[in-house]
């Protein structure tokens, strides 16, 4: 008897229970990235809760923490609940707090002189920052709201990365300081070897293994593993010192204990106070300003988080969104008596690297505080204080590495100096100075790099560009015989002073190197321009100056309503300066004032054709061809041909003068090009015997001669050597035409390189 011993096969998983799969792997990250942070945001609390009643309100700092703590707890709940981010955290911020600490500090002495009693000042002081909350959470709304986030956005990639790299340097600082309980100096930093190990070590190995696992091992639980390891570590080491916690709180290595009681709202019964006329509400109004000031850092802060939140994960951020969660969560935070709270960088990439992916860590970790504080509030006392510096080291450190070091392949030596600009302001006057400082120098670098972007787009003169009116062969050549007192310029971008004083400087070296013929015609086209400032009217007087000493006229085309109105406001156009709606427009007037001073006969003259034939045809030859013609009067508007038409004859224009337009689908049409007396139109679609691609409509009274297909072939068969002087004839007037065209390109091609 044989037994059957092939395997059953695998059974594979349904995507029901893949997707059941997916989500308790998401749950038990951000289960674990919010027992993270829910550490970390007690720690913000107890130390930001502290920085508030500080100085002259030391003695009332047992009330900064639980006010604090309801910021915690209130801002992380709002801003899981609205962020565009599901990973986001929020809470009080340093940034804030340092001002709010000086609102706080001015608004009791203001109590204190106006003879308020200490009951009085607490009082003032806890409802001053309530009050600051909810003006400020308005504000961030009504801003968010009203869609005015995205004119904030546009902060120099550069600045981001100084205010990371400073905000790497103030959580190394802030580590330093809790370790030390001072802040760094070089007598601080000597006094480190008086420092107990217990107070570094820790701080150093978990600093040292969280740098070392997130660079060599990415998971999410590389961060929990080593706060664990952080904690057994401490209280290993403490044992084998013989110290007792009692002994590790006294020396500041355990998180300090908060009961709930201390927490202000039930004790001091805000209805009942805000009636009795204990609150200097004079003193609150006083320093209003001061919370502005409060207000205007909050939202640069939340901009630069969210902005740098975003170039960090790569994720687009509704900054609009951001604001008005921001908003809501200072708004409610104030009116339960706690301190302004908003997104917090730190905090929210800390969740994210813990394994946080959904809005589940972010209201876990609000709920777990919450509880902590309102039933086990001892719990959170026994976790060591060195583990958590370890964790602000390694925050701090990464983000110097990034950006100080890192940062400097990725960026050019104009953008990187910003970075460590940035950071040395941050270290020595705050974030708010690094910032407006980064702004600036980077404003003030990209003006410099700017003005070095000529703003001449290409030159021309006579010879290499010419309107679009179709002349005669030698009314052409006459005019490319003079085209060197033609000196003309195309603008580009945005013009201000140091590029209109090149543009100034470089005209006058093109009319000094033209030679011994003048420069009539000084010609300056802004169709290409974006705009300009008032100091380019100086540059446009000494411009029009220049060609006013030489004789010549400035000429200025597609100026935009806007520049004119600068220009006119400047005093810099006055009835010398002529202004056409194009370039075209403008070269059209002056090859008809070069025309006329060279006696040639103007647009709207009739030409002698016989004459003007009697260069390329025999005498034989144009009494041949003239008994061919046939003529044709056209009115203003009056159609010649149409787009589609057959292409059955040529035409040659005696009097007044054709355009032709290509027309749209949208019912309006472009002129291309217009053809004046002693030019010939339409020959294109009668060789190749296609239809017409354009419409030829008369824009003025004209006369033209018509030379149909029939009258060709007929004196190609009856007048072979007339006709091959013809089709010589039409080889010439094409072969002009393409020669004027390659100059323009041959000129305009180093322009585009």
């Amino acid at each position: 008897m044989t037994t059957d011993t092939t395997p059953e096969p695998t059974r594979i998983a349904t995507p029901r229970e893949r997707r059941l799969l997916r989500r308790a792997h998401a749950l038990v990250g951000d289960l674990t990235a919010g027992t993270v942070s829910t550490l970390v945001m007690l720690c913000y609390a107890m130390s930001l809760g502290t920085l508030v009643f500080s100085a002259d309100l030391a003695r009332y700092a047992d009330l900064g923490v639980p006010t604090a703590l309801i910021s915690c707890v209130v801002t992380a709940f709002v801003i899981a609940l609205t962020s565009s981010l599901r990973f986001s955290i929020g809470g009080p911020d340093s940034n804030a707090t340092a001002f709010l600490a000086g609102v706080a500090a001015g608004v009791a002495s203001s109590v204190r002189a106006d003879g308020g009693s200490p009951q009085a000042i607490v009082l003032t002081v806890l409802i001053s920052i309530a009050v600051c909350s909810v003006v400020t959470g308005v504000i961030l709304y009504a801003i968010g709201s009203s869609k005015r986030g995205r004119s904030l956005q546009f902060v120099p990639y550069p600045v981001v990365g100084g205010f990371l790299a400073g905000t790497g340097y103030l959580l190394l600082a802030g580590a330093f300081r809790v370790m030390t309980g001072h802040a760094i100096d070089w007598q601080s930093v000597i006094g480190l070897a008086n420092l107990s190990w217990l107070a570094w070590l820790p701080a150093i190995a978990v600093g040292a293994v969280a740098m070392l696992l997130t660079r060599t091992w990415r998971h999410p639980a590389a961060l929990p593993i080593t706060l664990m390891l952080g904690v057994v570590m401490f209280y290993i080491l403490l044992s084998l010192t013989g110290r007792t916690i009692d002994d590790a709180r006294s020396m500041g290595l355990l998180l300090q204990h908060a009961p709930a009681r201390s927490l202000p709202i039930p004790e001091l019964h805000w209805p009942t106070t805000l009636t009795h006329g204990e609150i200097d509400w004079a003193a609150i109004v006083r320093h209003l300003p001061e919370t502005l000031v409060v207000t205007s850092v909050s939202a640069i802060t939340i901009l630069m988080n969210s902005t740098a939140i975003g170039a960090v994960t790569g994720r687009d951020i509704d900054v609009n969104r951001e604001l008005r969660a921001a908003g809501l969560a200072s708004l409610a935070s104030g009116l339960l008596g706690g301190m302004i709270g908003y997104q917090s960088y730190n905090r929210s990439m800390l969740n994210a690297r813990s394994g946080a992916t959904t809005r589940v860590a972010g209201l876990f970790a609000a709920l777990v505080c919450l509880a902590l504080l309102v039933s086990s509030p001892g719990i959170v006392s026994l976790f060591p204080v060195p583990v958590l510096v370890g964790l602000q080291i390694f925050m701090g450190l990464r983000l110097l590495v990034d950006w100080l070091f890192s940062a400097r392949r990725r960026l050019d030596w104009h953008e990187y100096w910003l970075v460590p600009l940035i950071v040395v302001v941050i270290a020595f006057y705050g974030v708010v100075a690094g910032v407006v400082v980064g702004v600036v120098a980077a404003c003030v670098t990209f003006a410099l790099l700017y003005g070095r972007i000529s703003c001449i787009r290409s030159e021309f003169d006579g010879r290499t560009r010419a309107s679009n009116v179709e002349r005669p062969i030698e009314h052409s050549e006459r005019l490319r015989a003079s085209g060197v007192q033609i000196c003309g310029t195309c603008l580009q971008g945005f013009l201000f002073f140091g590029s209109a004083s090149a543009l100034l400087q470089r005209v006058r070296e093109r009319v000094a190197s033209i030679g011994p013929a003048p420069v009539r015609f000084v010609v300056i086209d802004f169709a290409a321009t974006e705009g300009m400032d008032a100091s380019v009217s100086l540059s446009f007087v000494k411009l029009r100056q220049t060609c006013a000493s030489l004789d010549a006229v400035l000429v200025l085309t597609a100026l935009p309503p806007v520049s004119r109105a600068l220009l006119e406001r400047t005093g810099t156009l006055d009835s010398s300066v002529p202004l056409f709606d194009t370039l075209d427009a403008g070269l059209e007037w002056i090859e008809a004032r070069c025309l006329l001073c060279d006696h040639a006969l103007s647009e709207d003259q009739a030409v002698d054709l016989r004459a003007l034939l009697a260069m390329h045809f025999s005498a034989s030859a144009i009494d041949a061809l003239w008994k061919r013609f046939t003529t044709v009067d056209l009115e203003p508007g009056a159609a010649l041909f149409r787009r589609g038409d057959q292409g059955d004859a040529l035409y040659l224009v005696e009097r007044g003068r054709v355009c032709v337009s290509l027309p749209l689908d949208n019912g309006q049409s472009i002129r291309l090009r217009a053809f004046g007396p002693g030019t010939i139109v339409g020959e294109m679609a009668l060789y190749t015997e296609r239809g017409r691609s354009a419409d030829v409509m008369a824009d003025r009274p004209s006369r033209v001669l018509v030379l149909t297909r029939e009258a060709l072939v007929a004196l190609e068969n009856d007048e072979p050597l007339t006709a091959q002087q013809f089709h010589r004839f039409v080889v010439k007037v094409m072969a002009s035409r393409l020669a004027v065209a390659d100059e323009a390109l041959r000129v305009a091609a180093p322009f585009r390189t």
